[in-house]
C-alpha cells in the first residue's frame, strides 16, 4: 500500500447480499473496488455488469494474488466464511469485511480470529448497526443518565421465519446491538419449541419442546434462507445474564429474548421491527430496528401510561464517529468499509470487530447448548467450541440430517441494480 493511493478491494461471492457491499465500497473514500470472485459464472457476469467491474475470477485466491488486493469483502454463504477468511489472511490482505454471522460454529470463529491475528489482518463482521449514528447517541444518552442505571433489557425478534433460522440471520444483529450497552454475557438459559407454522393467529399453538429429531440445516428449515448450518426451533426464548461493567456504568442485569415464527402484526397492518428495550432506574430506552435503521426513544419515569416518548437525535459528533455517508444506497455499508480502511491504515480494531462478531455467535450457540440440557443455565463463553446441535446428534446416535443441494442461482440484473 502506498500513501495517498486508494486501497485495492475485491468482493468474494456475488449473490444478493453483494449488492449492498459493492455499493458501500463504491461510495467509501480511500478504497477502490477492482475485482470480483464467484464460483458461479452467471452470477459473476451479471454482477460484473451491474457493479461496473471487468476483472472477474472463479477462484478468489487467484484474484487476491493477481490483483494485489489490500482488503476483501466476503459475501459468501456462512458455511464458507471460515475457509475464505483464513485463506485471504494467509495470502496477505490487510483487512477483511465478512458478512454475518461470523461462521456456523465457534470453532470456525476462533480459527478465523486466530488466523487474522497471526497475519496482522483487521477482521470486521458486518453488524453495520454499530455504524448507525443513533446507536452512538443512545450510548451517550445512557452515559448522561437519561434512564438512570440499567437494570434489565428485553429483545424482540420480528418473526417471519423459524426462530432457529432467525437467530443466525437477524438476531445476530440484535445480540450485537445489545452488547453495545450491556457488555459481555456471563450465562444464558434458552428454550426452543416447534409447532404449526403460518401467519394465521389460530396457528400460534400448540407448541412442543424441540427435540433432537427437529434439528435441520437452515435451508431445509426455511428454503429461502442462506446456508447458516444446523438450526432448531420455530420459537425461542432466552435469558442472558450480564455481570457488572464499570466502563458501561451498570452493576449487572438480565436480558430476555422472545423470537416468534409468526410476525407480530399491528392493527394498522404493519409488522413490528426487531427491538430492544433498556430498562433503567429512571426510565426506559426503546431502540427499534436493526441493520438499516435504529430509532431511539426514551420514556422518563416508570414504563406505564401516561407517558411521553422523547426521541434521541444523533449529533454531528455521533455522525463523525460513525463515518456517516449522505448517500441513498447502502450508507452504513459505506461506513463499514470506510471504518475498515481507517482500521488498516491506522492500526486499530474495527468498530465491529471479529471478536464482537464471535460474541453474537456465542450467544446463539449458548442458547442451543442450554436447550439441549433442558434449559439449564450455561456459562459463556462455552468451553466446547463445536456446534451444540451436532454434539446432541452425536451423543444420541442420531444421523446428521440431509443437507439440501440448492445449487447456485442466477443473480437478477434488475435486482443487482436496485
Amino acid at each position: 500500500m502506498m500513501a495517498g493511493k486508494p486501497l485495492r478491494a475485491g468482493l468474494i461471492g456475488c449473490g444478493g447480499v453483494s449488492r449492498e457491499h459493492a455499493a458501500g465500497a463504491h461510495q467509501a473514500p480511500g478504497v477502490e473496488l477492482v475485482a470480483l470472485a464467484d464460483i458461479y459464472q452467471p452470477n459473476l457476469d451479471v454482477a460484473g455488469t451491474a457493479y461496473g467491474i471487468d476483472r472477474k475470477y472463479l477462484d478468489f485466491r487467484e484474484m487476491i494474488t493477481a490483483e494485489k488486493l489490500d482488503i476483501v469483502l466476503v459475501c459468501t454463504q456462512a458455511d464458507t466464511h471460515a475457509p475464505v477468511v483464513i485463506e485471504a489472511a494467509r495470502l496477505g490482505v490487510k483487512g477483511i469485511l465478512c458478512e454475518k454471522p461470523i461462521g456456523v460454529t465457534l470453532e470456525e470463529a476462533d480459527r478465523m480470529i486466530d488466523a487474522c491475528n497471526e497475519h496482522g489482518v483487521r477482521l470486521a463482521i458486518n453488524h453495520q448497526t454499530r455504524m448507525i449514528p443513533s446507536t452512538v447517541a443512545a450510548s451517550r444518552a445512557i452515559a448522561s443518565g437519561a434512564i438512570g442505571e440499567l437494570r434489565g433489557a428485553r429483545m424482540l425478534d420480528k418473526g417471519g421465519r423459524p426462530a432457529g433460522n432467525s437467530l443466525m440471520e437477524l438476531c445476530t444483529h440484535v445480540f450485537d446491538l445489545l452488547r453495545i450497552y450491556a457488555g459481555v454475557p456471563a450465562w444464558v438459559s434458552g428454550h426452543m419449541t416447534v409447532g404449526p407454522r403460518g401467519h394465521d393467529p389460530s396457528s400460534a399453538s400448540p407448541q412442543r419442546d424441540a427435540t433432537v429429531a427437529d434439528i435441520a440445516f437452515s435451508q431445509a428449515a426455511w428454503p429461502t434462507d442462506r446456508d447458516c448450518g444446523l438450526v432448531i426451533g420455530d420459537r425461542a426464548s432466552a435469558t442472558f445474564g450480564f455481570g457488572p461493567d464499570a466502563e458501561l456504568g451498570h452493576s449487572g442485569f438480565d436480558a430476555h429474548l422472545h423470537s416468534y415464527f409468526q410476525p407480530i402484526k399491528s392493527s394498522s397492518g404493519g409488522f413490528w421491527h426487531p427491538s430492544i428495550e433498556l430498562l433503567g432506574t429512571d426510565g426506559v430506552m426503546f431502540l427499534g430496528g436493526t441493520s438499516n435503521h435504529v430509532d431511539v426513544f426514551v420514556h422518563h419515569g416508570p414504563w406505564a401510561p401516561p407517558g411521553v416518548l422523547v426521541e434521541i437525535v444523533p449529533t454531528e459528533a455521533d455522525h463523525r464517529m460513525c463515518r456517516s455517508h449522505n448517500v441513498e444506497r447502502a450508507p452504513f455499508h459505506a461506513s463499514m468499509v470506510d471504518e475498515l480502511v481507517h482500521a488498516v491504515l491506522e492500526g486499530h480494531e474495527h468498530r465491529s470487530s471479529g471478536v464482537d462478531g464471535r460474541w453474537a455467535l456465542e450467544m446463539i450457540m449458548g442458547m442451543y447448548e442450554s436447550h439441549r440440557h433442558g434449559g439449564a443455565r450455561v456459562s459463556l463463553p462455552l468451553q466446547a467450541r463445536t456446534h451444540p446441535l451436532e454434539r446432541w446428534l452425536d451423543e444420541t446416535g442420531t444421523p446428521i440430517p440431509e443437507k439440501p443441494s440448492t445449487g447456485s442461482k442466477p443473480l437478477s440484473l434488475e435486482r443487482a441494480r436496485s
